[in-house]
């Protein structure tokens, strides 16, 4: 089976989809106030949010984090990993 391959999107305005993705691929994650600025895309599964990170604990030295979240057919959204940027 080969994939297609798309463009990535980028974009700097969030709908309001894109917050339901990302709220739905980081429930359960607390402490951690996740808020995004950027989204890339390819249209179909992969989605990577650029977030300003707040934290409960103020020594924590991350300030931007790159979520990593994929969609799969009839699934909700799977958190891959993120990844502190600063």
């Amino acid at each position: 089976m080969k994939k297609e391959i798309n463009e990535l999107e980028v974009r700097n305005i969030i709908t309001i989809e894109d917050k339901q993705i990302l709220r739905e691929a980081l429930d359960g994650i607390n402490g951690w106030n996740f808020n995004p600025i950027v989204v890339v895309t390819n249209g179909i599964e992969d989605y990577y949010f650029i977030c300003k990170v707040k934290t409960v604990i103020k020594n924590l030295e991350m300030k931007l984090a790159k979520v990593c979240i994929k969609i799969q057919e009839g699934k909700n959204p799977r958190l891959l990993g993120i990844e502190g940027i600063s």
